[in-house]
Protein backbone atom coordinates (compact mmCIF):
# COMPACT_ATOMS: atom_id res chain seq x y z
CA UNK A 1 0.00 0.00 0.00
CA UNK A 2 2.67 2.33 0.91
CA UNK A 3 4.53 1.96 -2.51
CA UNK A 4 1.15 2.80 -4.55
CA UNK A 5 1.20 5.89 -2.32
CA UNK A 6 4.62 6.64 -3.37
CA UNK A 7 3.65 5.84 -6.62
CA UNK A 8 1.32 8.31 -6.75
CA UNK A 9 3.16 10.88 -4.88
CA UNK A 10 6.20 10.61 -7.21
CA UNK A 11 3.73 11.25 -10.08
CA UNK A 12 1.89 14.13 -8.76
CA UNK A 13 4.81 16.26 -7.56
CA UNK A 14 6.16 15.37 -11.05
CA UNK A 15 3.06 17.31 -12.15
CA UNK A 16 2.79 19.85 -9.93
CA UNK A 17 6.67 20.70 -9.72
CA UNK A 18 7.20 19.83 -6.19
CA UNK A 19 9.79 18.17 -3.15
CA UNK A 20 10.59 15.19 -3.49
CA UNK A 21 11.20 14.29 0.50
CA UNK A 22 9.41 10.97 1.02
CA UNK A 23 11.29 10.01 4.75
CA UNK A 24 9.57 8.76 7.27
CA UNK A 25 9.48 11.96 9.05
CA UNK A 26 8.46 14.05 6.40
CA UNK A 27 5.10 11.38 5.45
CA UNK A 28 2.98 13.79 8.07
CA UNK A 29 4.18 16.99 6.04
CA UNK A 30 3.65 14.59 2.79
CA UNK A 31 0.16 13.82 3.56
CA UNK A 32 -0.92 17.38 4.61
CA UNK A 33 0.51 18.72 1.28
CA UNK A 34 -0.62 15.53 -0.51
CA UNK A 35 -4.47 17.24 1.13
CA UNK A 36 -3.42 20.73 0.22
CA UNK A 37 -2.43 19.37 -3.68
CA UNK A 38 -5.73 17.91 -4.04
CA UNK A 39 -7.36 20.96 -3.36
CA UNK A 40 -5.34 23.03 -5.65
CA UNK A 41 -5.90 20.12 -7.62
CA UNK A 42 -9.82 20.91 -8.28
CA UNK A 43 -9.07 24.20 -10.10
CA UNK A 44 -6.58 23.39 -12.49
CA UNK A 45 -8.83 20.51 -13.47
CA UNK A 46 -11.89 22.74 -13.86
CA UNK A 47 -9.40 25.28 -15.77
CA UNK A 48 -8.48 22.54 -18.07
CA UNK A 49 -11.97 21.96 -18.88
CA UNK A 50 -12.67 25.41 -19.20
CA UNK A 51 -9.83 25.74 -21.97
CA UNK A 52 -10.93 22.45 -23.94
CA UNK A 53 -14.53 23.85 -23.96
CA UNK A 54 -13.42 27.40 -25.23
CA UNK A 55 -10.68 25.53 -28.25
CA UNK A 56 -13.94 22.90 -28.97
CA UNK A 57 -16.34 26.29 -29.51
CA UNK A 58 -13.05 27.62 -31.44
CA UNK A 59 -12.63 25.02 -33.38
CA UNK A 60 -16.93 25.59 -34.37
CA UNK A 61 -16.76 29.11 -35.20
CA UNK A 62 -13.50 28.73 -37.47
CA UNK A 63 -15.59 25.82 -39.01
CA UNK A 64 -18.50 27.95 -39.76
CA UNK A 65 -16.86 30.98 -40.88
CA UNK A 66 -14.30 29.60 -43.46
CA UNK A 67 -16.34 27.89 -46.38
CA UNK A 68 -15.66 23.90 -47.07
CA UNK A 69 -13.91 23.04 -49.99
CA UNK A 70 -16.43 23.01 -53.45
CA UNK A 71 -17.46 19.45 -54.87
CA UNK A 72 -17.04 19.35 -58.05
CA UNK A 73 -19.89 17.92 -60.11
CA UNK A 74 -20.72 15.09 -61.19
CA UNK A 75 -20.18 16.39 -64.88
CA UNK A 76 -17.06 18.09 -64.12
CA UNK A 77 -14.76 15.15 -66.09
CA UNK A 78 -17.02 14.75 -69.27
CA UNK A 79 -15.72 16.60 -72.32
CA UNK A 80 -16.56 19.66 -73.46
CA UNK A 81 -18.60 19.52 -76.56
CA UNK A 82 -16.98 21.25 -79.62
CA UNK A 83 -19.32 24.22 -80.98
CA UNK A 84 -20.80 24.14 -83.90
CA UNK A 85 -19.65 26.09 -86.69
CA UNK A 86 -22.09 29.00 -88.13
CA UNK A 87 -21.23 28.34 -91.66
CA UNK A 88 -19.68 25.76 -93.63
CA UNK A 89 -16.21 25.68 -93.44
CA UNK A 90 -13.90 24.03 -96.37
CA UNK A 91 -11.50 24.37 -98.88
CA UNK A 92 -11.70 24.00 -102.57
CA UNK A 93 -14.33 21.24 -103.77
CA UNK A 94 -17.79 21.95 -102.26
CA UNK A 95 -20.57 21.20 -104.39
CA UNK A 96 -23.51 23.89 -104.29
CA UNK A 97 -27.11 23.64 -105.58
CA UNK A 98 -30.46 25.39 -105.83
CA UNK A 99 -32.75 24.09 -104.80
CA UNK A 100 -36.63 25.79 -105.49
CA UNK A 101 -38.27 23.11 -103.79
CA UNK A 102 -37.15 24.27 -100.54
CA UNK A 103 -36.58 27.53 -100.98
CA UNK A 104 -32.92 27.25 -100.23
CA UNK A 105 -29.52 26.26 -101.71
CA UNK A 106 -27.40 23.04 -100.65
CA UNK A 107 -23.96 23.12 -100.00
CA UNK A 108 -22.13 19.51 -99.70
CA UNK A 109 -18.64 17.93 -99.06
CA UNK A 110 -15.22 20.05 -99.98
CA UNK A 111 -11.80 20.32 -98.46
CA UNK A 112 -12.42 19.59 -94.84
CA UNK A 113 -16.29 19.37 -95.23
CA UNK A 114 -16.10 16.15 -97.01
CA UNK A 115 -19.34 15.03 -95.43
CA UNK A 116 -21.49 17.53 -93.80
CA UNK A 117 -24.86 19.24 -96.03
CA UNK A 118 -25.39 23.38 -95.72
CA UNK A 119 -28.09 24.56 -96.15
CA UNK A 120 -28.69 28.86 -97.52
CA UNK A 121 -31.49 30.18 -96.63
CA UNK A 122 -30.74 33.81 -98.06
CA UNK A 123 -29.79 35.20 -94.83
CA UNK A 124 -28.43 32.54 -93.06
CA UNK A 125 -26.42 28.96 -92.90
CA UNK A 126 -27.77 25.87 -91.13
CA UNK A 127 -25.96 22.66 -90.33
CA UNK A 128 -28.58 19.82 -91.79
CA UNK A 129 -28.52 16.63 -89.79
CA UNK A 130 -29.40 13.79 -92.26
CA UNK A 131 -30.36 10.32 -91.31
CA UNK A 132 -28.57 9.12 -94.06
CA UNK A 133 -25.37 10.73 -95.90
CA UNK A 134 -23.32 10.74 -98.98
CA UNK A 135 -19.49 9.55 -98.03
CA UNK A 136 -16.97 12.53 -97.76
CA UNK A 137 -16.40 13.83 -100.81
CA UNK A 138 -15.10 16.93 -103.32
CA UNK A 139 -15.18 17.47 -106.46
CA UNK A 140 -18.77 16.13 -107.10
CA UNK A 141 -21.39 17.60 -109.36
CA UNK A 142 -25.12 18.24 -108.70
CA UNK A 143 -28.66 19.99 -110.07
CA UNK A 144 -32.23 20.29 -109.18
CA UNK A 145 -34.48 18.06 -110.85
CA UNK A 146 -37.71 19.24 -111.08
CA UNK A 147 -39.46 16.35 -112.07
CA UNK A 148 -38.63 14.87 -108.92
CA UNK A 149 -38.28 17.90 -106.82
CA UNK A 150 -34.99 16.66 -105.07
CA UNK A 151 -31.61 17.81 -105.91
CA UNK A 152 -28.79 14.84 -107.53
CA UNK A 153 -25.54 14.34 -107.07
CA UNK A 154 -22.71 12.53 -108.60
CA UNK A 155 -19.56 11.12 -107.96
CA UNK A 156 -16.79 13.43 -107.16
CA UNK A 157 -13.38 11.97 -105.24
CA UNK A 158 -13.44 10.24 -101.59
CA UNK A 159 -11.56 12.41 -98.78
CA UNK A 160 -7.72 11.69 -97.97
CA UNK A 161 -8.85 10.63 -94.88
CA UNK A 162 -11.47 7.87 -95.97
CA UNK A 163 -8.70 6.03 -98.58
CA UNK A 164 -9.32 8.42 -101.62
CA UNK A 165 -10.39 7.38 -104.95
CA UNK A 166 -13.35 7.81 -107.35
CA UNK A 167 -16.60 7.78 -106.78
CA UNK A 168 -19.51 7.22 -109.44
CA UNK A 169 -22.66 6.43 -106.96
CA UNK A 170 -25.83 8.72 -107.36
CA UNK A 171 -27.80 10.45 -104.59
CA UNK A 172 -30.78 12.34 -103.82
CA UNK A 173 -31.59 15.41 -101.39
CA UNK A 174 -35.20 15.71 -100.22
CA UNK A 175 -34.61 18.84 -97.89
CA UNK A 176 -34.50 16.69 -94.99
CA UNK A 177 -32.13 13.20 -96.01
CA UNK A 178 -30.37 11.69 -98.37
CA UNK A 179 -31.03 8.69 -100.69
CA UNK A 180 -28.39 6.69 -102.09
CA UNK A 181 -30.19 6.04 -105.78
CA UNK A 182 -27.34 4.47 -108.02
CA UNK A 183 -23.81 3.19 -107.06
CA UNK A 184 -21.04 1.55 -109.43
CA UNK A 185 -22.04 0.72 -112.71
CA UNK A 186 -20.02 1.49 -116.19
CA UNK A 187 -20.33 5.13 -115.29
CA UNK A 188 -16.88 6.51 -114.67
CA UNK A 189 -16.42 8.55 -111.42
CA UNK A 190 -14.23 11.03 -109.79
CA UNK A 191 -13.89 14.83 -110.16
CA UNK A 192 -14.54 17.43 -113.33
CA UNK A 193 -17.98 15.95 -113.84
CA UNK A 194 -21.02 18.81 -114.31
CA UNK A 195 -24.90 18.24 -114.02
CA UNK A 196 -27.63 20.35 -115.39
CA UNK A 197 -31.31 20.06 -116.32
CA UNK A 198 -32.38 20.98 -119.60
CA UNK A 199 -35.66 22.67 -119.79
CA UNK A 200 -36.08 22.30 -123.41
CA UNK A 201 -35.70 18.16 -123.25
CA UNK A 202 -37.24 17.86 -119.40
CA UNK A 203 -34.42 15.70 -118.79
CA UNK A 204 -31.21 16.00 -116.38
CA UNK A 205 -27.83 15.59 -118.36
CA UNK A 206 -24.64 15.10 -116.90
CA UNK A 207 -21.06 15.03 -118.30
CA UNK A 208 -18.49 13.06 -116.68
CA UNK A 209 -14.93 14.16 -117.29
CA UNK A 210 -12.50 12.58 -119.11
CA UNK A 211 -10.48 9.76 -117.46
CA UNK A 212 -7.87 6.58 -117.84
CA UNK A 213 -11.35 4.93 -118.68
CA UNK A 214 -12.80 6.83 -121.42
CA UNK A 215 -13.25 10.26 -123.01
CA UNK A 216 -16.00 12.64 -122.15
CA UNK A 217 -19.20 10.98 -121.99
CA UNK A 218 -22.74 11.95 -121.39
CA UNK A 219 -25.83 10.71 -119.62
CA UNK A 220 -29.29 10.70 -119.01
CA UNK A 221 -30.90 10.28 -116.16
CA UNK A 222 -33.79 7.99 -116.51
CA UNK A 223 -35.00 8.44 -112.93
CA UNK A 224 -33.77 5.28 -111.58
CA UNK A 225 -30.05 4.62 -113.79
CA UNK A 226 -27.98 6.98 -115.76
CA UNK A 227 -28.22 6.31 -119.82
CA UNK A 228 -25.24 5.86 -122.14
CA UNK A 229 -25.70 8.60 -125.10
CA UNK A 230 -23.65 6.50 -127.37
CA UNK A 231 -22.69 10.53 -129.76
CA UNK A 232 -22.57 12.66 -126.46
CA UNK A 233 -18.68 12.73 -126.65
CA UNK A 234 -17.61 16.30 -126.76
CA UNK A 235 -13.77 16.05 -126.55
CA UNK A 236 -11.22 13.26 -125.89
CA UNK A 237 -9.48 15.95 -123.61
CA UNK A 238 -12.15 17.76 -121.83
CA UNK A 239 -11.64 18.11 -118.27
CA UNK A 240 -14.41 20.44 -116.66
CA UNK A 241 -17.52 21.58 -119.14
CA UNK A 242 -19.54 23.73 -116.85
CA UNK A 243 -23.06 23.47 -118.12
CA UNK A 244 -26.41 25.52 -117.77
CA UNK A 245 -29.73 26.23 -119.63
CA UNK A 246 -29.88 29.16 -121.79
CA UNK A 247 -33.27 31.16 -122.14
CA UNK A 248 -32.05 32.66 -125.27
CA UNK A 249 -30.97 29.71 -127.83
CA UNK A 250 -33.23 27.34 -125.30
CA UNK A 251 -30.84 24.92 -125.65
CA UNK A 252 -28.51 23.23 -122.49
CA UNK A 253 -25.37 25.19 -123.16
CA UNK A 254 -21.76 23.50 -122.09
CA UNK A 255 -18.76 25.71 -122.05
CA UNK A 256 -15.02 23.72 -123.03
CA UNK A 257 -12.06 23.98 -121.26
CA UNK A 258 -8.95 22.74 -121.05
CA UNK A 259 -8.71 21.09 -124.28
CA UNK A 260 -6.07 18.85 -125.29
CA UNK A 261 -5.57 18.51 -128.44
CA UNK A 262 -7.54 22.07 -129.29
CA UNK A 263 -11.27 21.48 -131.07
CA UNK A 264 -11.47 21.60 -134.77
CA UNK A 265 -12.03 25.14 -135.25
CA UNK A 266 -8.35 25.25 -133.20
CA UNK A 267 -10.01 27.13 -129.96
CA UNK A 268 -8.79 26.05 -126.74
CA UNK A 269 -12.16 26.65 -125.09
CA UNK A 270 -15.22 26.52 -127.18
CA UNK A 271 -19.29 26.80 -126.72
CA UNK A 272 -21.13 23.72 -127.34
CA UNK A 273 -25.02 23.25 -126.98
CA UNK A 274 -26.94 19.91 -127.08
CA UNK A 275 -30.05 18.78 -129.60
CA UNK A 276 -30.77 15.68 -127.37
CA UNK A 277 -28.64 13.26 -129.03
CA UNK A 278 -24.82 15.06 -129.69
CA UNK A 279 -23.02 18.10 -128.59
CA UNK A 280 -22.80 20.74 -131.69
CA UNK A 281 -19.96 23.43 -131.08
CA UNK A 282 -21.01 27.15 -131.82
CA UNK A 283 -18.79 27.91 -134.64
CA UNK A 284 -19.31 31.63 -133.97
CA UNK A 285 -17.18 31.80 -130.47
CA UNK A 286 -13.96 32.43 -129.96
CA UNK A 287 -13.92 32.32 -125.48
CA UNK A 288 -12.55 35.13 -124.28
CA UNK A 289 -11.72 32.71 -120.87
CA UNK A 290 -11.61 29.55 -119.60
CA UNK A 291 -14.63 28.80 -117.42
CA UNK A 292 -14.76 27.39 -114.17
CA UNK A 293 -18.76 27.78 -113.38
CA UNK A 294 -21.88 28.92 -115.44
CA UNK A 295 -25.03 30.05 -114.47
CA UNK A 296 -28.13 32.43 -115.47
CA UNK A 297 -27.64 35.80 -114.04
CA UNK A 298 -32.00 36.54 -113.94
CA UNK A 299 -31.68 40.00 -114.13
CA UNK A 300 -29.62 40.27 -116.94
CA UNK A 301 -31.45 37.19 -118.44
CA UNK A 302 -28.10 35.94 -119.82
CA UNK A 303 -25.79 33.23 -119.04
CA UNK A 304 -22.70 34.10 -116.96
CA UNK A 305 -19.45 32.76 -116.73
CA UNK A 306 -16.99 32.48 -114.35
CA UNK A 307 -13.50 32.05 -115.03
CA UNK A 308 -12.68 31.80 -111.66
CA UNK A 309 -10.93 29.04 -109.12
CA UNK A 310 -7.69 28.49 -107.00
CA UNK A 311 -5.75 27.76 -110.21
CA UNK A 312 -6.54 31.14 -112.19
CA UNK A 313 -5.08 34.17 -110.42
CA UNK A 314 -7.57 36.69 -112.45
CA UNK A 315 -11.46 35.74 -111.72
CA UNK A 316 -13.24 37.31 -114.40
CA UNK A 317 -17.09 37.19 -115.63
CA UNK A 318 -18.51 37.04 -119.14
CA UNK A 319 -21.88 36.79 -120.71
CA UNK A 320 -23.33 35.07 -123.13
CA UNK A 321 -25.56 36.58 -125.97
CA UNK A 322 -26.88 33.29 -127.71
CA UNK A 323 -23.93 33.89 -130.37
CA UNK A 324 -20.99 34.96 -128.18
CA UNK A 325 -19.42 35.72 -124.86
CA UNK A 326 -18.49 39.38 -123.82
CA UNK A 327 -16.51 40.54 -120.72
CA UNK A 328 -18.34 41.91 -117.96
CA UNK A 329 -17.64 45.46 -116.69
CA UNK A 330 -18.28 44.35 -112.89
CA UNK A 331 -16.17 45.32 -110.07
CA UNK A 332 -13.37 42.42 -108.90
CA UNK A 333 -14.75 39.56 -107.29
CA UNK A 334 -14.43 39.94 -103.69
CA UNK A 335 -13.81 36.31 -102.59
CA UNK A 336 -12.00 33.29 -104.22
CA UNK A 337 -14.90 31.82 -105.88
CA UNK A 338 -15.96 28.09 -105.37
CA UNK A 339 -18.86 28.05 -106.83
CA UNK A 340 -21.37 29.84 -108.93
CA UNK A 341 -25.06 29.29 -108.89
CA UNK A 342 -28.37 31.12 -109.85
CA UNK A 343 -30.73 30.78 -106.98
CA UNK A 344 -34.47 30.99 -107.70
CA UNK A 345 -35.80 32.08 -104.44
CA UNK A 346 -34.44 35.32 -104.89
CA UNK A 347 -33.46 35.98 -108.83
CA UNK A 348 -29.47 36.39 -107.97
CA UNK A 349 -26.54 35.23 -109.46
CA UNK A 350 -24.58 33.86 -106.08
CA UNK A 351 -20.90 33.33 -105.96
CA UNK A 352 -19.78 31.14 -103.13
CA UNK A 353 -16.42 31.44 -101.62
CA UNK A 354 -13.43 32.24 -99.47
CA UNK A 355 -12.12 35.44 -98.12
CA UNK A 356 -8.46 34.63 -99.15
CA UNK A 357 -7.10 34.46 -102.37
CA UNK A 358 -4.82 31.33 -102.82
CA UNK A 359 -5.67 29.26 -99.74
CA UNK A 360 -8.43 27.16 -101.04
CA UNK A 361 -6.77 23.90 -100.46
CA UNK A 362 -7.34 24.80 -96.38
CA UNK A 363 -10.38 25.16 -94.73
CA UNK A 364 -12.38 28.52 -94.18
CA UNK A 365 -15.63 29.72 -93.87
CA UNK A 366 -17.68 29.88 -97.12
CA UNK A 367 -19.00 33.17 -97.48
CA UNK A 368 -22.02 34.20 -100.53
CA UNK A 369 -22.03 37.24 -102.66
CA UNK A 370 -24.80 38.61 -105.27
CA UNK A 371 -24.19 40.09 -108.36
CA UNK A 372 -26.13 43.60 -107.98
CA UNK A 373 -25.58 45.20 -111.43
CA UNK A 374 -21.60 45.97 -111.86
CA UNK A 375 -21.52 45.42 -107.54
CA UNK A 376 -21.17 43.09 -105.33
CA UNK A 377 -23.36 42.47 -102.15
CA UNK A 378 -22.44 39.78 -99.31
CA UNK A 379 -24.96 38.47 -98.00
CA UNK A 380 -23.66 36.29 -95.06
CA UNK A 381 -22.97 39.20 -93.07
CA UNK A 382 -23.43 42.10 -94.86
CA UNK A 383 -21.91 44.81 -96.68
CA UNK A 384 -20.28 45.87 -100.65
CA UNK A 385 -17.65 45.77 -102.74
Amino acid sequence: MAYGLKADTRCNDGWLGGGHANDGAGRGATGSRRSVERKGLRPVVALGAVVLTVAAAGVVLSAAQHPSAPVAPEHAHLPVPTPVPGEPLSGIGFTVADDPAQGDVMLFGGVENYANTWLWSGTGWALAHPTASPPGRLGASAAYDPETRVVMLFGGQRAPGAGGGRLNDTWAWDGTTWQELERGGAIAGGEGSSMAWDDSLNELVLITAASNRSGDQTWIWDRTHWLLQPHGDVSPGAFALPMAYDPITRTLIAEGCCYSPASQLGALDTTWHWDGTRWLEFSTTRDPLPGSYLALDPPLGRLVICSCGPMLTLPALASWSGTTWSLMTTAHLPVEPGAEISESATGQLLVFGSATLGTQFAAQPVHVWALKGSTWQRLDAGGNA
